[in-house]
């Protein structure tokens, strides 16, 4: 079994992560896609963040109609900060032994990847799939990767050819009054409309 894995805030999940999953379950040909939204990410401290309750609910409507794709809650559910190794640790102690885990990231968290814990452990659990994002140059892209050149196939890089959506964009045009239509999913926008967030 092969099980991608695309955490994030997801605040709010977008057309660029639903975009990302299809694209990655397509190209390595993943049984599944588990959306594990952050609960405390250590890496985001301090900043605001809506409740994780709505940022899962969003998720959840986002996905409804694939069926390849699922909500895992290991790190909302988890007290404190969270960290990819960790929940990586459970998710690799609740599926199959056989089950080859891929951890999809985008070209700009990769970039930081080497300050988070226990980077040579995430790769002892899972394979990185670096997703790549507009406003990298190939040069930069390469010197990225060539970092990890040691780590050989643990880390792979998925060419995705997407407009550029940004949660922090939608939020901004949410609190503005902006039209943030065709950006997320339509039962995400009425969500986000009906319970205010973001300033709506």
């Amino acid at each position: 079994m092969r099980i991608g894995i695309l955490g994030g805030t997801f605040d709010p999940v977008h057309l660029g992560h639903l975009l990302i999953a299809e694209e990655s379950r397509i190209g390595l040909q993943l049984d599944q896609v588990l959306f594990v939204p952050a609960g405390r990410p250590w890496l985001k401290e301090g900043q605001p963040l809506a409740e994780a309750s709505h940022r899962v609910r969003m998720v959840e409507l986002a996905i409804a109609s694939n069926p390849h794709f699922h909500v895992r809650l290991n790190e909302v559910d988890r007290p404190g900060l969270t960290y990819t190794v960790d929940t990586l640790e459970e998710l690799r102690s609740e599926v199959p032994d056989v089950a080859d885990l891929h951890f999809i990231l985008g070209l700009d968290a990769f970039e930081s990847f080497h300050r988070w814990k226990e980077p040579d452990r995430i790769l002892e659990l899972c394979r990185l799939v670096v997703v790549s994002r507009p406003g990298y140059a190939d040069e930069e892209r390469d010197e990225l990767l060539a970092r990890y050149r040691e780590h050989g196939d643990r880390i792979c890089l998925l060419p995705v050819h997407s407009v550029d959506f940004s949660a922090t964009e939608i939020r901004r045009r949410a609190a503005q009054g902006i039209s943030f239509k065709y950006q997320v999913p339509e039962a995400v926008e009425a969500y986000i409309v009906e319970h205010g967030l973001y300033g709506v």
